[in-house]
């Protein structure tokens, strides 16, 4: 059985923050919320305050997981040179899937990439000054869509700190596949990334509210 997070069942009620009503958003303003999240990817050129990012985790760390077992563990990657390093060896990853699975690489678009990184580039971390990942016990079988779950939160959670993300799904892949990376990263023995997301402070602002298709839904 995987190690998990003690959880306690019963909560002391002033432990609890009360529910301000007063904060709590209209239909009308929570679709304005969630509409306005972007990803960015194009940062300023400063590193974010390490008390800005704990705090954007810690308001992560409130998102649902299966059983409340709290599966989700974070690394951030805080230097700008050692990210560097390590996006390079993504593109070692992708190097080699070029030679070794063409067909794939050729789906993921892996040579504009690596062409791009050649040409000084960088479409992989797109020169975010910081990355975190979400990871857990690969042994947990709640630990991945926990791990999603708490990003897609990280995500929401950024703009009102004065930060942008995008997911860095390159860097997230390769930190699941490829030995090198993966023990660049020394994560914990038995864990694995489930994901990553780029994080800084927005170079640009946007002014509108992006469309999606109509959804299509079925009733039963």
């Amino acid at each position: 059985m995987p190690d998990r997070r003690v959880v306690p069942q019963n909560h002391d009620p002033e432990q609890c923050p009360p529910v301000r009503k007063e904060w709590l958003l209209s239909p009308d303003q929570a679709e304005h919320f969630l509409r306005c999240r972007r990803s960015i990817r194009t940062y300023k050129k400063e590193p974010v305050e390490k008390e800005i990012l704990s705090r954007l985790i810690e308001i992560t760390s409130h998102a649902p997981s299966g059983h409340n077992t709290q599966p989700v563990h974070w690394h951030v990657i805080y230097d700008s040179k050692k990210l560097q390093h390590l996006t390079g060896m993504v593109v070692d990853w992708m190097r080699a899937m070029i030679q070794e699975q063409p067909g794939m690489a050729a789906k993921m678009h892996f040579d504009l990439v690596v062409g791009a990184w050649d040409f000084g580039l960088d479409i992989v971390c797109r020169d975010a000054p910081h990355l975190i990942l979400a990871h857990g016990l690969a042994a947990d079988a709640t630990a991945q869509s926990a791990c999603t779950i708490a990003l897609a939160y990280l995500e929401l959670a950024a703009p009102p700190l004065g930060l942008g993300t995008c997911w860095a799904g390159y860097f997230g892949t390769a930190a699941m596949l490829w030995p090198p990376l993966k023990e660049a990263l020394a994560l914990p023995k038995g864990h694995v990334c489930y994901g990553a997301a780029m994080a800084g402070r927005p170079k640009f602002k946007y002014h509108r509210l992006p469309t999606r298709n109509v959804p299509q839904v079925t009733w039963a």
